[in-house]
């Protein structure tokens, strides 16, 4: 009963604003419409956006995504919830397998609240609601913990040799993770592993022994096997088609690139994790304090060992990386709730004797910030990017955050940690709703793409539903465009655009206001007429936009 109410409640959560949020700018769009060349082309080998390799991430996530169409919509449709399927179902299985795994550290109620938390976690139901690959990692990820966390139990502790299945489950999430995400999923399970060997440093060579007949159990020459055939399929061919380019690129520039130097403005100090996390797990951010600290005076628990294993050394090595991301710590975030979830149920039983005020303080002042800064977003939000201007709906959210915020903060005090957790964990439910769903759905100064392929559509001149001719993109090349108007479309200059228009009649060219005046003047003495003009909010970049529409006479 209780698996089938988390997996209810994570399908609710992933499902917040799947269906009602147009593509996201500019990792989700680049996704799908490169999931969407593949259909197009018939190439699953290559990853292009457009005629440019995209030689970032491996082929997984493009896969399931371009599976996902294929059965429930095509490619010509640009059904963007078709796109985001694969990260509702990772969503689901990422709910079980935390379960699972708490079931095995600890008990079935810790398992219960620690995995209730995680679905809670605006970064998780951020990723699950889009299609990128961070959802779809999490679940290779825990998977590949699982299997982790029994052969630590049954095998370094117990001493017993761990079943085949144990052993395919690591060894298969491992090279599944990799055909999503790279290294990402083998790096958590390694770092994993040292940390636990440290937390077990030997002091004796009988110690030593054991741990090295442990390593054993992984049976390295079957995992090696495992991922061989999975990965080396595509690797191969990847590395033949790309003369070796995408590991190059994936590799060298995108993964190593990070660690060490800030990618595409992603910048952050040492401990920029510590500070996002409080918004990022924000429902968590009530009992934190109090759970990692009671987590830390709790270290012969196994399950806690675990935990700190996984959590500590992955966390301190997206710390150092200088790219950085809030969603980034995700894969370890189930770690942090189910410690925080094993220290409610052993302090519920406490005596109010030992309350941490200190933590419950932290926690509690951290916890309100965040939820004034929401309930103030909704209401700003809807003000400054909203054509209606923020209404009742946009009050009656704010309201209900502030009002589930000290209710929860009341139970904190009154000592009712069990249904302070759980509260807290269907606020952030709702929140994800009232976001996704409520607010950024109304949010029509960020729907520029959108609004712009229903302005091609009026006039009779869209490329995908028209079959018109592509168009020319001037100032404004967001990848959700492309997604929108058609694989086609042609990125510009004011000279370029205005060639365009001037080889055939009825060409369109859509102009920002600030390349307007060059590209008027390449026109010379084309004729042209205006057929629209729209504003909005370019949010990648921060700018107010102004297209108008050019079409050749």
């Amino acid at each position: 009963m209780r698996l089938f109410l988390l997996l209810v409640f994570a399908a609710l959560v992933a499902l917040a604003g799947t269906f009602s949020i147009p593509p996201i700018d500019r990792d989700e769009a680049r996704f799908i419409q490169a999931t969407t060349q593949m259909l197009e082309t018939g190439d699953y080998i290559n990853i292009r956006f457009q005629e440019d390799e995209r030689n970032k991430k491996p082929v997984g996530i493009y896969w399931l995504q371009a599976a996902s169409v294929s059965i429930f919509s095509d490619a010509e449709a640009r059904e963007v919830w078709a796109y985001r399927l694969p990260s509702f179902l990772a969503a689901l299985m990422s709910a079980w397998l935390a379960y699972l795994i708490g079931c095995r550290l600890f008990n079935e109620e810790t398992a219960f609240l620690g995995t209730l938390l995680l679905i809670a976690a605006p970064s998780f139901s951020g990723e699950a609601t889009i299609a990128k690959t961070d959802a779809a990692l999490l679940t290779t990820v825990l998977a590949s913990q699982l299997a982790l966390a029994r052969l630590y139990l049954s095998g370094f502790l117990e001493n017993e040799r761990p079943g085949l299945a144990t052993i395919v489950l690591f060894w298969g999430a491992l090279a599944i993770g990799i055909l999503i995400k790279g290294p990402i999923t083998p790096m958590i399970s390694v770092l994993t592993v040292v940390g636990l060997c440290l937390l077990h440093f030997p002091r004796s060579i009988e110690e030593g022994r054991r741990i090295f007949q442990w390593a054993r159990m992984f049976r390295p020459v079957t995992g090696l096997i495992i991922l061989l055939v999975i990965v080396s399929p595509w690797m191969i061919a990847i590395g033949l088609e790309t003369q070796g380019r995408f590991f190059a690129e994936a590799v060298g520039t995108d993964m190593l690139g990070k660690v060490g130097e800030v990618q595409e403005s992603h910048a952050g100090p040492i401990g920029y994790y510590l500070i996002v996390v409080w918004i990022m797990f924000w429902p968590a951010a009530l009992l934190l304090p109090a759970g990692v600290r009671h987590a830390l005076g709790d270290l012969r628990h196994p399950g806690v060992v675990f935990c700190l294993a996984w959590l500590v050394p992955t966390w301190m090595v997206f710390e150092i990386a200088s790219t950085k991301l809030p969603h980034y710590t995700l894969p370890v975030y189930g770690a942090l709730a189910l410690m925080i979830a094993h220290a409610v149920c052993r302090l519920s039983a406490a005596e109010r004797g030992s309350h941490l005020p200190v933590s419950r303080l932290i926690g509690s002042l951290l916890y309100l910030v965040v939820a004034l800064l929401v309930a103030g977003l909704f209401i700003y939000a809807g003000n400054t990017y909203s054509a209606a201007g923020a209404g009742m709906l946009e009050y009656a959210f704010a309201g209900v955050t502030l009002t589930g915020t000290l209710w929860c903060l009341v139970l904190l005090w009154r000592w009712k940690l069990k249904a302070a957790l759980i509260s807290t964990s269907l606020l952030g439910g709702m929140m994800a709703w009232m976001l996704y769903e409520g607010m950024l759905a109304r949010l029509d100064a960020f729907h520029v793409s959108p609004r712009l392929s229903t302005v091609l559509e009026q006039q009779g001149l869209h490329p995908l539903s028209d079959g018109a001719e592509p168009v020319a993109l001037l100032g404004y090349n967001e990848p959700s465009a492309i997604f929108l108007i058609g694989t086609q479309s042609r990125i510009s200059t004011p000279q370029t655009a205005a060639e365009w228009l001037a080889g055939r009649r009825g060409r369109v060219a859509i102009v920002e206001s600030r390349q307007e005046e060059a590209f008027l003047r390449e026109l010379g003495t084309t004729q042209v007429r205006k057929a629209g003009t729209l504003s909005g909010y370019n949010y990648s970049n921060a700018i107010d936009v102004v297209l108008t529409l050019y079409i050749s006479e």
